[in-house]
């Protein structure tokens, strides 16, 4: 993941869900600081294959969020992000943590 950094926008933030989600009705980013509260957000699940930092995010096997405030960013140091989708009342589906850094 390229570098993010503190109150940026326009930052693309991915995670990989290892499987078809273009289906959910819900896609949610949630975003947590190792100080702050957990943030959600709505995210997209594309169609197409792309490729970022060597990583392949697979069409409709991940979402992405693309960062709109300086406030979705607020903290520098250790954050965390997952993924949490929904295809029924029943079936609602979260990816694990994974660790990034936003710099100053």
């Amino acid at each position: 993941m390229s570098n993010l950094n503190k109150g940026e926008i326009g930052s693309i933030i991915r995670v990989i869900a290892g499987e078809d989600i273009s289906t959910a009705s819900s896609v949610l980013m949630i975003l947590e600081s190792e100080v702050g509260q957990a943030k959600e957000f709505a995210a997209t699940v594309p169609g197409v294959t792309v490729e970022v930092d060597n990583i392949t995010y697979t069409a409709n096997e991940y979402a992405e969020y693309t960062t709109t405030s300086e406030e979705d960013l607020d903290y520098v140091g250790r954050w965390r992000k997952k993924i949490k989708y929904t295809f029924s009342s029943t079936d609602v589906k979260q990816t694990n943590y994974q660790k990034f850094r936003v710099l100053a």
